[in-house]
């Protein structure tokens, strides 16, 4: 069974090989025409080699552009153009992959050639024949002529040698570019601009996934920016070689760049599912930093294998992910790697040579391209959206536990002015109760102080007032250098009134010699005091010796007159008095003064009694 299947695949290439390929008929209705029908060839070395070689040992390829795959090999390609128009004909040849470094093209008309150029990605915009960023030569096709085009396409530090081939009218071909550049720019523009916007997000909010939604959309842009040649216009012409290698690099980034996105979008748990995540990403990273000095068509095989197989563990953790937590930015990051997948999985397609890839299933690219860019930033707009909403009902929370805590402060604080106004009151009212004990008090110790300065017998001052009084008056009377005098008084013979007449007589005789005293003095600060039993001390400030003697001697004679009367009995009775006087220099020794008023009535005492001495100098 096998060996018929490889009899019968020699038959059909052998077959195929015997008939030349139909040459391109151009006639009155011509606009544009894919050349899908050529002849190619690895053997030639030269344009002389190939011209010469037998056109029967190349292979031939109907109804599909060339398509080579990841082949290093520079290839030889042959068709012919039939103009079947009675006028010259200037039409444009253009290749549909702008990603081819050198292509050689030489027109022969029979033996002659009519034009021979060289075009490429390496050459700069201003070294090429037609200023596009499409590979584009012009033809000059005379009339009813069969002309025959040889390309010689080196693509040796490329990705994939496809090379479609159009055939077109200046006039359609400009409307058609202009047509697919605007399409095209459109969607770069659009997938740019979402890019720019993530990134402006980043900068007002900074949170990290929109930095990293905004680079993978940049590099998405970017990609779809040198797909369709657009790049290398913008690209420095010292760099031109490399855009190429543009190509695998940017995809192997983005797909990299979906793990720290992955871990802001998803909520983080523990598995070893993801723990296997980060451990060969990382090390993916770091084969792509040293990946640039290996050629470009080996980056490119290494990133058509490699980054299927980390989008699927992307896809696979992602999912994993959702399963746990079902929300809008997990679905929406999935979709995005989604589509990010088909991009990979077209561009792989059309680099192996196993898909006819044209400018229409290009379209198929851009459109996942987009959707993936859409997918981003509807990503992390939701769960910066999800995130706002979930501060928003923390705060809300936070402002109704706030206004709980308020009121219930409010509350306390009601409770607390309750208490204190109650507190005030009852502190008023003890106050209150307070200060009229206070006042009775001290209505009480007046009352004690008067019954602890006067005598209680006679009314007037005794012994302790007089003592204060006196220490009083010797510092007033230093101070002011004022005359002191003291009188010394002392009922005469009194013992024997008490014995004939009792003591209660006694006592009506002491009350009569104090109330007769009290009747001499007339100046508020002058003082009577009962000294003891029936001696009295008159105390005079500011009192020279002859006024004190005069005082002296009114009461003494005020008292010989005055009588008792008890019980019809009338009772006389005398005193006897001593004065002294002195400005006061010593404040220490205030008996100095009585101890000399007491001696000037002993002597008074000691002369007859009823009389007054005056003690002058001391003894």
């Amino acid at each position: 069974m096998r060996t018929f299947c490889a009899l019968l695949v020699f038959i059909l290439v052998f077959y195929a090989s015997c008939f030349p390929a139909s040459a391109i008929e151009i006639n009155s209705e011509f606009n544009s025409k894919k050349i899908e029908s050529i002849h190619y060839s690895f053997t030639p070395t030269s344009l002389e080699d190939a011209r010469q070689s037998n056109l029967q040992e190349w292979l031939l390829l109907n109804d599909k552009p060339l398509n080579l795959g990841l082949e290093s090999r520079p290839v030889w390609i042959q068709f012919k153009i039939k103009n079947q128009l009675a006028q010259p004909l200037m039409p444009l040849l253009s290749l549909d992959n702008p990603l081819l470094n050198d292509v050689y093209f030489a027109h022969f008309m029979e033996d002659k050639l009519l034009t021979s150029t060289h075009i490429g990605d390496t050459l700069a915009l201003s070294q090429r024949v037609i200023a596009s960023e499409s590979l584009l030569v012009k033809l000059t096709l005379p009339a009813n002529s069969e002309t025959t085009v040889y390309l010689n396409v080196n693509n040796d530090a490329g990705i994939g040698l496809r090379v479609p081939l159009t055939l077109w009218q200046q006039d359609s071909l400009l409307a058609y570019k202009s047509m697919v550049n605007l399409l095209y720019g459109l969607l770069i523009g659009f997938v740019f601009s979402l890019a720019v916007s993530s990134l402006v997000l980043f900068a007002f909010s900074r949170k990290h996934y929109f930095a990293y939604a905004g680079v993978i959309t940049l590099m998405l842009s970017l990609f779809l920016a040198y797909l369709g040649g657009f790049g290398f216009r913008y690209a420095p012409s010292s760099i031109a070689n490399l855009q190429q290698l543009v190509l695998p690099i940017l995809l192997m980034l983005i797909t990299v760049s979906f793990l720290p996105l992955q871990r802001h979008v998803c909520t983080a748990i523990e598995s070893n599912l993801v723990k296997g995540q980060t451990i060969i990403t990382a090390l993916y990273a770091l084969i792509i930093i040293l990946i640039w000095l290996l050629p470009t068509p080996s980056v490119a095989l290494f990133a058509i294998l490699s980054i299927p197989v980390i989008l699927s563990y992307h896809v696979a953790t992602t999912l994993f992910y959702l399963h746990k937590n079902p929300t809008s930015p997990n679905k929406s990051l999935l979709m995005a790697l989604g589509f990010f997948l088909i991009v990979v999985i077209h561009f792989s397609v059309a680099l192996t040579g196993f898909y006819t890839v044209t400018r229409a299933s290009l379209m198929l690219t851009f459109l996942a391209s987009l959707g993936c860019s859409f997918c981003l930033s509807y990503t992390v707009i939701k769960l910066f959206i999800l995130q706002r909403d979930e501060q928003v009902t923390a705060q809300q929370a936070l402002i109704a536990q706030s206004a709980a805590q308020d009121a219930l402060l409010n509350e306390r604080i009601e409770l607390q002015e309750r208490t204190r106004q109650e507190l005030e009151s009852q502190v008023d009212e003890r106050t209150f109760e307070l200060q009229v004990t206070l006042r009775e008090l001290e209505d009480k110790n007046h009352e004690l102080e008067q019954l602890n300065m006067e005598d209680a017998l006679t009314g007037i001052k005794n012994r302790r007032f007089f003592d204060k009084k006196l220490i009083m008056e010797i510092r007033r009377s230093r101070r002011e250098q004022t005359p002191l005098s003291i009188i010394m008084l002392d009922i005469d013979k009194f013992k024997s009134i008490n014995d004939k007449y009792g003591h209660l007589t006694g006592d009506q005789v002491i009350r009569a010699v104090s109330d007769t005293i009290k009747q001499q003095l007339k100046r508020p600060l002058d003082e009577v005091a009962r000294y003891g039993g029936e001696e009295f001390v008159i105390l005079l400030p500011n009192t020279d010796n002859q006024g004190a003697m005069n005082i002296a001697e009114q009461t003494r004679l005020a008292i010989e007159n005055k009588t008792v009367n008890v019980a019809g009995t009338i009772i006389e009775f005398t005193i006897s008095a001593g004065v002294y006087t002195q400005i006061a220099d010593d404040t220490h020794n205030p008996e100095l003064f009585t101890d000399y008023a007491d001696k000037a009535l002993y002597l008074a005492k000691q002369h007859g009694r009823n009389q007054v001495v005056n003690f002058s100098t001391p003894q």
